[in-house]
């Protein structure tokens, strides 16, 4: 078996209403914006993964990455892996594409990927995980939802350009609802952007500061209180924080996820396998187990993201919930989740896991062409034909008969 053909759409769905991202301080974002890809074997199986973009910036990456895959086995993770990696070295970060060689590796096996790898069946208990800076009436309304419904707990942002503005929000908020509920909050000091709004990115005074005047108000976890390379001041913060600190999520795989674990810097990692992939993302989670450290997948991308990271939340054990992305009247399931068949919904907090072979995403092709364009497409054929065009023919034969020799070797 072998892919013979790559594609790749932009995917734009509208929102209701400008949904405003604590990551991204007063900037409105109006659409869900992802890449979709699909890859074809010789025998008709179809895997898929999706990759956050911000617009169409990935417009010339297939023609950097089909040269990379086509002919390959899909099984052969490792060297899809290892291929992802050579495709990376000119700055792409494409290991969330991995997805789609273990969507057809575990559709070969005939079992669901968390199967595959070894996961429970059991439903994976979710927490409800808000996206704009915390209002506390309005965010209070939230939790008090969340808990209604069965979640695990929820999580509250603070992006605010004064130390007294994000405690007021968490002390307020938290002064409104059940004081035993769990709640979490997430600074967002990770990766600081300031395209907009300029709000000053935490520095370790800073979050010691956030740390002793919350440390009485129950909370579950603090999220990326200080910059995602700080590893070393976010060591320090962990010895006398009384509060666990989670992070690791944007990081650039386990060569950086095993930073954290060398210095002691995080309570919860937290690797979204859109971003790490599944090899890195796998690794990680064997090192966090070793250590007996917590283990909860990041899934604010996209419901091909969510439905994604399910599978690897399986594997681990159910002691943390897994993020629910959902802030309501913009970043709403149905927005969320809109070239899915229908939104993936918790019941009673649970999410059940798939039973049909490979990620079983339920894609909704209609809605591909909807909310999609197709940019990219090529076969075994056309690859051919731009080599023979690009190199010329002689070499193209050339090249050729080097590659066949060295796949019989």
């Amino acid at each position: 078996m072998k892919i013979v053909k790559v594609e790749l759409h932009h995917i734009s769905i509208p929102l209701k209403k400008a949904f405003y991202s604590s990551w991204i301080p007063g900037y409105p974002q109006t659409h869900n914006r992802f890449t979709l890809l699909r890859l074809t074997t010789d025998d008709d199986r179809e895997g898929l993964a999706a990759g956050v973009a911000f617009g169409d910036e990935r417009e010339g990456l297939g023609g950097l990455l089909a040269p990379y895959i086509l002919g390959i086995d899909p099984c052969d993770t490792e060297l899809a892996h290892q291929r992802m990696r050579e495709a990376s070295y000119l700055g792409w970060r494409n290991f969330w594409m991995e997805a789609a060689f273990f969507d057809i590796k575990a559709q070969v096996a005939d079992v669901p990927v968390w199967k595959m790898l070894g996961g429970s069946d059991e439903p994976l208990p979710v927490y409800w995980s808000t996206g704009s800076v915390c209002e506390p009436k309005r965010h209070a309304k939230i939790v008090e939802q969340a808990q209604s419904e069965g979640y695990s707990g929820t999580k509250l942002r603070v992006k605010s350009k004064s130390l007294e503005d994000d405690v007021s929000s968490i002390r307020k908020t938290r002064a409104l609802v059940d004081a035993e509920f769990p709640l979490m909050v997430d600074s967002n000091s990770g990766w600081p952007v300031t395209i907009v709004d300029n709000i000053p990115a935490w520095d370790l005074e800073r979050a010691q500061a956030f740390v002793e005047e919350v440390s009485d108000q129950n909370l579950w976890w603090l999220e990326e209180p200080l910059d995602m390379h700080a590893y070393e001041e976010m060591a320090e913060l962990r010895k006398v924080s009384p509060i666990k600190l989670a992070g690791a999520e944007l990081n650039a795989g386990w060569n950086e996820a095993r930073i954290f674990l060398h210095f002691e810097s995080l309570d919860i990692y937290q690797p979204d396998v859109t971003v790490f992939g599944f090899k890195d993302t796998l690794k990680t989670l064997s090192a966090v187990q070793e250590r007996d450290l917590g283990f909860s997948p990041h899934t604010w991308t996209n419901g091909v993201g969510l439905w994604t990271n399910m599978h690897v939340a399986a594997v681990a054990d159910r002691n943390l919930p897994l993020e629910y992305p959902h802030e309501p009247g913009s970043w709403t399931p149905e927005f969320r989740d809109g070239i899915l068949r229908s939104p993936i919904v918790p019941k009673d907090g649970f999410l059940e896991l798939p039973d049909d072979p490979g990620l079983g995403i339920p894609i909704d092709w209609d809605r591909v062409k909807q909310f999609g364009t197709k940019f990219f497409s090529m076969t075994e054929g056309d690859l051919r034909k731009k080599v023979m065009k690009e190199k010329g023919i002689v070499t193209a034969l050339k090249l050729k008969r080097r590659k066949d020799k060295e796949a019989n070797e």
